[in-house]
């Protein structure tokens, strides 16, 4: 379980007048980083792309189960399948049914203890029209105690007004090796966003087919799939949705202005095994599913 309670050691974030949101300093080494994933694919071309964000539900160790955005994984399809057999446009119920992906050449990028750890995605299942994905990452073989940090699940919805934090990775990008395309080096930065809830949908609307949220925070792209909690320090930062989608441009550096950013409300049945364990039932439908095949994994 994370203490989330350090992540503002530099001072309580407060949203100044005029302004629609704020951002949190977050050091490089904060613990925080110990509960997210950066999902990453190894095109045909070999070169590594920065997809988007997860974050852990339960941690076993050598295993973890962590929540994304489907749509993280519909692009991951995209980069692995670039030639599509049927037109983009093409009506849900004409396709034929889904296949398998493959997901040897997908890897969760993993930080702790300023260490980078690329694991492997032993399975996913997702449903595009409520934006939700489950994976469950591996460690390495050599780490079998790597993944311990997790954030609890919250089943309480906060009302329009309420403040709330969106947090996922940003600025994410992969400068490639010139001399060999296998190597490179990546940029991400955690982020931290405060904002205020606009408005609660109970029911499905036209993007998403699921009670969601639209708040005031701004995002960047590589930030979907992160988490959508209720911020009221210094109670811990629960989860209760994943980013969604928000409009386009994104007013990522005006916090005088609103971006209208989506959430995806977990509609999570929780049982609590003991004090420092979750049990997280989500019902999945319109299922996507991909696996990797352990025997010709991609190093």
């Amino acid at each position: 379980m994370i203490d989330e309670k350090r992540i503002f050691s530099g001072g309580l974030v407060v949203i100044p007048d005029g302004w629609q949101w704020n951002e949190a300093e977050i050091e490089s080494n904060d613990q925080l980083n110990e509960g997210v994933l950066t999902l990453m694919v190894i095109g045909n071309d070999v070169v590594p792309v920065l997809i988007g964000t997860a974050f852990f539900v339960s941690a076993d160790g050598y295993k973890g189960t962590a929540i994304s955005a489907a749509h993280c994984f519909e692009h991951i399809k995209n980069v692995l399948y670039p030639n599509k057999p049927h037109h983009p446009t093409t009506p849900l119920e004409f396709l034929p049914p889904p296949t398998e992906v493959d997901l040897r050449q997908v890897k969760a990028v993993y930080i702790k203890d300023a260490q980078v750890h690329v694991c492997s995605i032993e399975i996913a299942v997702w449903d595009s029209e409520t934006d939700l994905a489950v994976l469950t990452v591996l460690a390495p073989t050599d780490q079998p105690e790597l993944f311990r940090a997790f954030f609890w699940i919250d089943d309480k919805i906060p009302s329009a007004g309420e403040q709330v934090a969106m947090i996922g990775v940003g600025e994410m990008k992969v400068h490639g090796d010139i001399e060999d395309p296998r190597k490179g080096r990546m940029e991400r930065r955690l982020v931290v966003r405060i904002g205020y809830v606009e408005e609660v949908f109970e029911e499905a609307t036209y993007l998403l087919k699921s009670p969601s949220v639209q708040t005031s925070i701004a995002i960047y792209s590589g930030m979907s799939g992160g988490l959508v909690a209720r911020f009221a320090p210094p109670d811990n930062i629960k989860p209760f949705a994943l980013i969604s989608h928000a409009p386009e441009p994104q007013p990522v550096m005006d916090r005088s202005i609103s971006g209208h950013s989506m959430g995806s409300i977990l509609k999570a049945k929780l049982t609590f095994i003991e004090k420092d364990r979750q049990l997280v039932e989500i019902e999945i439908n319109n299922i996507g599913v991909g696996k990797t095949d352990p025997v010709n994994e991609v190093e």
